[in-house]
């Protein structure tokens, strides 16, 4: 479809002038990429098809604000969440150590540390929050939560463009020649150090070369722009592995979307870690974290409004039926991991229960009339049939469900 040269100046101009919404939070959860595509839907015809496609390669994306620092966010929340993903606590304190030998470099370069350690405790404290995580992690809540408290961010930004600055000072040779005829010197304070100023190009690769690469990370940036195609442009950076320890197993991504004055992150399906199954010696289900106990009724209910009245799971009342099965002892210790329906045994005070294990002497099968009230369970056929009851051991605790009591 050809322009006219009035409609490309319009365009261009559109894309110019564009600013981003400055509201919402600082880091936004995960969300369906097709909304990029709805947002641009009565745009521009090229954006139209390149947003189009976009989430047939990507899944999801999180929304970064834009309000001057969101390419640096996106780096560094991209930076976490990356290691957090790979569910390896040594591969993050690693980083720790990294990173604090960056400040010989800072040093190197005349910045006091009584300042920058205000920026830089901030990042480490917060990696070491992510490594005692691990391997077994929220899929990142809490990294979520820290990146959206502007104290924390702006910490971590700060300490971000920092060693951006000094490692370009330090590497000057590799990037003297792309500072617009600026010294390194006039381009970082202009560029680089200064809050609320959107990083570029020049900018992007010094801190992909000083922080993301030697952690084992791959960026690639997609350009949402008015070139010819119908996909976005694309630039990869790809990762170093470690040049201290042993190669890093897999490769870690970090991706931006970078549309005119703006970044997000963007996700392939692939980029969201299985963690490996946690090996359990003592396996227990997790239903209910604070259980109360009804006297009356001697049952235990949780408190997250489920009506368990009728939710008993046979073979989950006691010890000894199933691998799951739990004993009453584990349970009436508070144990975060009890389960959310569980009557207590009477069996000391039942006269129709024999202990479990020890064979039943065969006589008149208890009556149905005695104790089997409101809060009783009725006796099981194995209790009251007497071809079960000379080959099968009676429990101690009560299995049947709420049917069975009818």
């Amino acid at each position: 479809m050809a322009y006219t040269e009035e409609e490309m100046a319009h365009y261009e101009r559109l894309s110019n002038d564009y600013i981003p919404d400055a509201q919402g939070p600082l880091v936004s959860t995960r969300q369906p990429s097709q909304k990029i595509t709805s947002e641009y839907a009565q745009a521009d015809p090229v954006y139209v098809h390149k947003t189009t496609t976009l989430p047939q390669q990507f899944s999801q994306y999180r929304t970064v604000r834009g309000d001057g620092n969101c390419g640096w966010r996106a780096l560094a929340f991209g930076y976490f969440e990356a290691l957090l993903q790979t569910a390896d606590p040594s591969r993050v304190l690693g980083e720790v150590a990294r990173l604090t030998s960056l400040n010989n470099v800072l040093d190197s370069v005349g910045y006091a540390s009584d300042i920058y350690e205000d920026f830089t405790d901030v990042t480490l404290d917060l990696l070491r929050e992510t490594a005692a995580t691990l391997p077994a992690h929220d899929d990142g809540a809490a990294l979520l939560a820290s990146f959206n408290e502007p104290n924390v961010c702006n910490a971590i930004i700060m300490h971000f463009r920092l060693v951006t600055c000094a490692w370009m000072k330090t590497h000057a040779d590799s990037y003297i020649h792309y500072t617009e005829n600026q010294s390194i010197q006039d381009y970082c304070s202009t560029h680089i150090e200064p809050h609320a100023v959107e990083i570029d190009n020049l900018g992007l690769q010094a801190c992909i070369d000083a922080i993301i690469k030697p952690a084992g990370i791959a960026v690639q940036v997609l350009y949402l722009d008015r070139s010819p195609g119908e996909q976005v442009n694309q630039i990869d950076w790809p990762a170093e592995p470690s040049t201290v320890n042993a190669p890093y197993q897999g490769t870690s991504n970090i991706r931006l979307l970078y549309r005119p004055g703006h970044y997000d992150i963007l996700y392939k399906h692939e980029d969201f870690n299985i963690l490996p199954a946690t090996v359990v010696t003592n396996p227990q289900i997790n239903l209910m974290s604070d259980p109360v106990y009804i006297p009356s009724s001697n049952v235990c209910y949780s408190r997250h409004g489920l009506d368990l009245d009728n939710f008993y799971i046979p073979g989950l009342a006691s010890a000894g039926v199933s691998p799951l099965a739990f004993s009453t002892d584990a349970f009436i210790s508070n144990s975060i991991y009890a389960p959310s329906a569980l009557p207590i045994t009477t069996a000391a005070t039942d006269p129709y229960i024999v202990p479990y294990g020890e064979p039943a002497t065969i006589g008149q099968p208890p009556t149905l009339e005695g104790p089997w009230n409101a809060d009783r369970f009725r006796p099981s056929q194995y209790q009251v049939e007497e071809k079960f009851r000379h080959v099968i051991p009676i429990r101690t605790e009560p299995c049947q469900t709420e049917a069975m009591k009818q």
